[in-house]
């Protein structure tokens, strides 16, 4: 059974322009395809390697359309205008216009990494059991807030939220966003650092799922029903 959720804390920013592929892809961890209507997660990090925003980027023929929590909007915006000098690229932020719904469990018949259209609400997929759907104008009517859910989901599935496991103070392999960091690609702020990190085993800190009592309490970043997900010095893992 799908269940639905309004995320108010979600902004739409559109990066506009012939160049806004390969603008997205040279700053961030993951590949950025090029077919319009492809989607993948993506990471921003500073050269330190710290994550500025983890992003879900839709590509379509104008530029590349990012989902990314209000709290590191104007942090992203900040890292990316400097570097938009002598690039077809403009950033155009959306989040007023438009209002993000999380499904859980979705019927939807759409790949993971593929994005539509339908009846002015554009629906990515994200992952086998979530799609995200962004809405034109703000929300009309009530949205119950599923916190008990999404926590449950969460947990089942290690996901990592912004403000609790993702934060500016740790890189992505120390948040669960070790799999938008792509292996074979180089060349964007922070790169140096995480590749170092990886070929060295020595990624310090990483988040784990299990029962409450397999953590110490202070490593632990979300609990619910005796599960937890827990950020934990990677020397500790078994």
């Amino acid at each position: 059974m799908s269940t639905t959720h309004l995320r108010a804390d979600i902004g739409v920013l559109f990066v506009r322009g012939k160049d806004a592929v390969s603008f997205v892809d040279g700053l961030s961890t993951n590949l950025i395809p090029t077919a319009t209507g492809t989607a993948v997660r993506t990471v921003f990090t500073d050269r330190a390697a710290k994550v500025i925003a983890a992003t879900t980027a839709m590509v379509r023929d104008e530029g590349v359309v990012l989902l990314v929590h209000l709290a590191s909007l104007k942090a992203l915006m900040s890292h990316l205008q400097p570097r938009q000098l002598g690039q077809d690229v403009a950033l155009m932020d959306l989040s007023t216009r438009n209002h993000v719904l999380y499904e859980t469990n979705p019927d939807a018949d759409l790949a993971v990494g593929a994005w539509q259209t339908t009846d002015g609400i554009t629906t990515v997929r994200v992952h086998d059991e979530l799609c995200i759907h962004v809405v034109a104008g703000e929300s009309i009517g009530e949205h119950e807030s599923q916190a008990d859910h999404w926590t449950a989901w969460r947990l089942k599935h290690r996901w990592p939220e912004h403000g609790i496991e993702i934060t500016s103070a740790r890189h992505p392999y120390a948040c669960g966003l070790e799999s938008l960091v792509h292996e074979n690609k180089g060349c964007y702020l922070g790169q140096e650092v995480l590749t170092r990190m990886r070929s060295r085993g020595r990624t310090g800190w990483a988040l784990v799922q299990g029962s409450v009592e397999d953590f110490a309490p202070d490593t632990i970043t979300t609990q619910s029903n005796g599960q937890a997900l827990a950020i934990v010095r990677t020397r500790d893992l078994q």
